[in-house]
């Protein structure tokens, strides 16, 4: 039999509750640690049409990266998103595990299932250090232009468009940061790397970006971070093969381009 308690242990093991940040909320948002799991349904976020997938696929754990719980909680009622997912998940008897920044962090984690989707070489640690993890570094198969190479990232990453800066040379060694990671720029520049790909990028951080000759792809916080799905789905399988995992296929990006 195979608990909560058990993948719970397994995804710490990976991912350890020592590399997420203080501000944090990591590891049993709601749920049973001796609940028996029959099947896994794994995805980016908890929203209310992921728990109901998970109901509608048999699923009883959700393994998630982004906090169910995140901010500071004074009711669980029907009259937000949060307060539903909550008790539609309790309601139903679905416990609900997340790893967030210590799987931003982690070897294999969010910036290496990142760098793995854009086929990325020679994959290292953008910062130094023995825990500083958060940002991988590598390099392209083939050179590209600007242009070039945000329609890569835009394609392989299957996102609805993306903003970029020209930052007026080929690229050929590239830096990835799922999620917000503008504030690693200059570590990006201080490991060589001609282009910079990230999420939820602000205006100025664009044009520090092309002030310094930095082509910046913003492909979006969920088309960067929601190949970690499929990681933790790869490494429920591999540990536990007497359950069901799948990834969530109802659960996209709330971001529209016209």
């Amino acid at each position: 039999m195979t608990t909560v308690s058990d993948i719970l242990k397994m995804l710490e093991d990976f991912a350890p509750v020592s590399l997420a940040e203080n501000w944090d909320n990591v590891g049993l948002m709601t749920g049973d640690n001796e609940q028996e799991v029959k099947c896994v349904m794994c995805a980016l976020d908890v929203t209310e049409g992921v728990v109901k997938e998970a109901i509608d696929k048999n699923a009883n754990l959700i393994v998630a990266h982004h906090p169910l719980i995140f901010t500071s909680v004074r009711n669980i009622t029907e009259k937000n998103a949060t307060g539903r997912a909550i008790r539609l998940a309790i309601k139903n008897d679905i416990s609900v595990i997340c790893m967030h920044t210590n799987a931003d962090c982690a070897w294999g984690g969010v910036n290496d299932a990142l760098a793995k989707v854009l086929e990325l070489d020679n994959i290292i640690s953008m910062e130094a250090g023995d825990n500083a993890l958060l940002g991988r570094v590598g390099d392209l198969k083939t050179e590209m232009t600007p242009n070039e190479f945000a329609l890569f990232v835009k394609n392989k990453l299957c996102t609805n468009g993306v903003r970029f800066t020209n930052g007026g040379k080929n690229i050929k060694r590239v830096a990835v940061g799922g999620g917000a990671c503008g504030k690693l720029m200059d570590y990006a520049i201080a490991k060589n790397a001609d282009a910079f790909v990230i999420g939820d990028c602000s205006y100025d951080i664009m044009q520090k970006a092309q002030s310094l000759g930095l082509t910046l792809v913003d492909a979006g916080h969920f088309p960067t971070e929601n190949p970690i799905a499929e990681v933790f789905a790869s490494k429920i399988k591999e540990n536990f093969n007497n359950i069901d995992v799948l990834c969530s296929q109802t659960h996209k990006d709330c971001i529209e381009f016209i």
